[in-house]
Order: structure tokens, then C-alpha cells, then sequence
């Protein structure tokens, strides 16, 4: 998977229907390189709960970046 950008990140939590708390948290490892525990205890998560919701975004922008490369 290609590093997903800030506009990226925000279509894909969109499609999601992401909300705070997960989507800070999901941002904070994914745009700022923050670790799965340290996005969980600064969003008051758990650890799981992040790791679940990363496996989701990370998903979704693999079939959007699949599905844009047929058009190429």
C-alpha cells in the first residue's frame, strides 16, 4: 500500500463514516507516524479498537487505489 495522503485519509474516513475518536486516532498513526498503543491511550481507546479500524482504512484505500488503477 502507498502512503496515503491528508486528502486521501479524509475521503476514505468519509466513505467510512469514521468518527472522533477513532478517526483522530487512525490519523495520528497513519499521518503522523504515532504508534497504534500511543494513538489508543491518547484517544482513550484500546489498542484493539485502533488496530481494527487501521485494518479497515488500510482496505479501503488499497480497493480505491486498485479500482483508479484500472483506468490507467
Amino acid at each position: 500500500m502507498a502512503k496515503i495522503t491528508p486528502a486521501q485519509f479524509e475521503v476514505v474516513a468519509d466513505l467510512l463514516r469514521s468518527r472522533d475518536p477513532v478517526r483522530a486516532a487512525v490519523k495520528k498513526v497513519l499521518l503522523r507516524g504515532v504508534s497504534t498503543k500511543g494513538a489508543a491511550e491518547a484517544s482513550g481507546l484500546s489498542s484493539q479498537s485502533v488496530s481494527n479500524a487501521l485494518r479497515r482504512y488500510r482496505a479501503a484505500h488499497i480497493r480505491l487505489e486498485k479500482a483508479y488503477a484500472l483506468d490507467k
